[in-house]
């Protein structure tokens, strides 16, 4: 199949699902609305990567630039935005477009879907696979004593070691691992999945298994500062007991880390009173 222009809707949506394929986050430009002499219709389309690159095009050059920077936005908070520019005002770019016109846009996120790789069959990888699926992560299971019965809702169930499954799949930047291994396959786990580009790493443990696991591996040749990507002891801490609520308070870290949220608290901490106001009488 021959080349397909970038400057097309066709090869704009080539790009994005290669992108998605890949594991690459990116906002998306869309020109929703034209008034008068725009420079492009509604069908032009710019897709804007979190690594700077620019695919496609919505128009003049002062557009896109102005568009790269609300791009840059979207790809930090999540929001949608729709831009209104009138392109004989100079307001908003610092140059006036001579093709005068109105143009819309739309500015959206889109990211592939997420995806947990859980490194451990037992009771807590069962249950953090079934909350995972509600949540809308894709599972995928790796365990040499794996049971495909026990994980009907996963894409994939590798009945293999650690190290060897996750070799077998390709991990994406958008992806999550979680350890939840019996402890001697601990290091061996540990090990290949630091070496991934996965945005997070998580292992089950006490605070001294995790410094023995740690150790072992810097001894082994590890660098501490892969290890300290790594989220350990994992979850967020909420007093979590039972495997449901181990579950829930890893799988809250995780979508933290991916929304790049603070996670404390949002409840008010003053009640202020209403403010009245007086209408003046005549």
């Amino acid at each position: 199949m021959g080349m397909v222009s970038l400057y097309t809707v066709e090869g704009i949506y080539r790009k994005a699902v290669e992108l998605l394929e890949k594991g690459k986050r990116f906002a998306l430009a869309s020109v929703i609305g034209v008034e008068g002499s725009a420079p492009r219709g509604t069908t032009a389309k710019m897709i804007v990567t979190e690594d700077g690159e620019v695919y496609g095009s919505i128009g003049g050059g002062c557009i896109e630039n102005y568009v790269v920077k609300e791009a840059e936005k979207v790809l930090k908070d999540g929001k949608l935005r729709i831009i209104k520019l009138d392109l004989g005002d100079d307001s908003w770019s610092g140059i006036g477009m001579a093709c005068g016109g109105k143009v819309e846009l739309a500015v959206e996120l889109v990211e592939p879907q997420p995806r947990l790789i859980l490194l451990g069959a037992g009771h807590l990888g069962r249950t953090m696979a079934r909350l995972a699926e509600f949540l809308g992560f894709d599972v995928i299971v790796i365990d040499p004593l794996a049971k495909p019965e026990d994980f009907p809702m996963a894409e994939k169930v590798l009945q293999t070691g650690y190290a060897e499954g996750l070799s077998k799949i390709t991990v994406k930047p958008t992806d999550n691992i979680v350890i939840l291994t019996r402890h001697h396959a601990d290091e061996e786990a540990l090990m290949a999945a630091v070496e991934t580009p996965a945005q997070y790493v998580g292992m089950i443990g006490s605070k001294n298994r995790v410094r023995m696991v740690f150790q072992n591996l810097i001894e082994k040749g590890v660098s501490r500062e892969k290890l300290l990507r790594v989220y350990a002891p994992v979850g967020l801490d909420i007093g979590a007991e039972t495997p449901e609520e181990i579950s829930l308070s890893i799988l809250a870290e995780i979508l933290k880390v991916r929304r790049k949220a603070k996670g404390g608290h949002k409840k008010l901490e003053a009640i202020e009173e209403p403010v009245v106001k007086v209408e003046k009488t005549k």
